[in-house]
């Protein structure tokens, strides 16, 4: 069990480091080339700030312990933030910005495969 925590740990927080890059960059809407790429796509240029902010509230949510529905929406919310990005990179043309996001995708799902994996961990030794 203990190994299923640290593997837990590990993964987690090498995704959230990321998904914190990431939410910091688009709520100070850096780089440039950001900002322009989402209004290339359509997107009004708060919708970078709206999604820095739940990206924030995502990694609390998987950071406090407890709370494991809350978790699960945090899971589902970087899992449709991965596979928009994948199709936004797409939509402009760039295939290694959907190579990241789709590596990016896999981390979150290993993550919570080891949330659960952990979870029914805890259910048997109870």
């Amino acid at each position: 069990m203990k190994k299923i925590k640290i593997t837990y740990w590990v993964i987690t927080i090498c995704t959230l480091i990321g998904f914190l890059l990431s939410a910091v960059n688009e709520i100070a809407r850096s780089p440039k080339t950001l900002v322009e790429t989402t209004q290339l796509l359509g997107y009004p240029a708060y919708f970078l700030t709206m999604l820095g902010i739940a990206k924030l509230i995502g990694i609390i949510v998987l950071l406090v312990p407890k709370n494991y529905r809350l978790k699960e929406w945090a899971y589902a919310g970087f899992a449709i933030d991965c596979i928009a990005a994948f199709w936004s990179e797409n939509a402009v043309g760039n295939p290694m910005g959907s190579i990241k996001s789709v590596v990016v995708f896999l981390f979150v799902m290993l993550s919570y495969y080891m949330l659960r994996k952990m979870q029914k961990g805890m259910q048997i030794e109870i």
